[in-house]
């Protein structure tokens, strides 16, 4: 059975990276109201994909570790 435990230690360790991620977040969540250009969409799908698995990893790493 997975246990999935939700570490605030490390989002606090990457304060730039966990910025992106909810700034990234927030503007695709708002896309309906702002249209981006669809560049600008697929750069912004693709820095949101990147920062889940960094973010992803480094859980698994403290899991793992643990």
């Amino acid at each position: 059975m997975l246990n999935f435990k939700f570490d605030k230690e490390i989002f606090m360790a990457y304060p730039l990276l966990t910025s992106l991620f909810v700034m990234d977040f927030s503007m695709l969540l708002f896309t309906p109201l702002i249209r981006f250009p669809v560049f600008i969409s697929i750069f912004l799908v693709a820095g949101l994909v990147y920062l889940s698995m960094f973010f992803g990893v480094k859980l698994h790493e403290t899991q793992t570790a643990k």
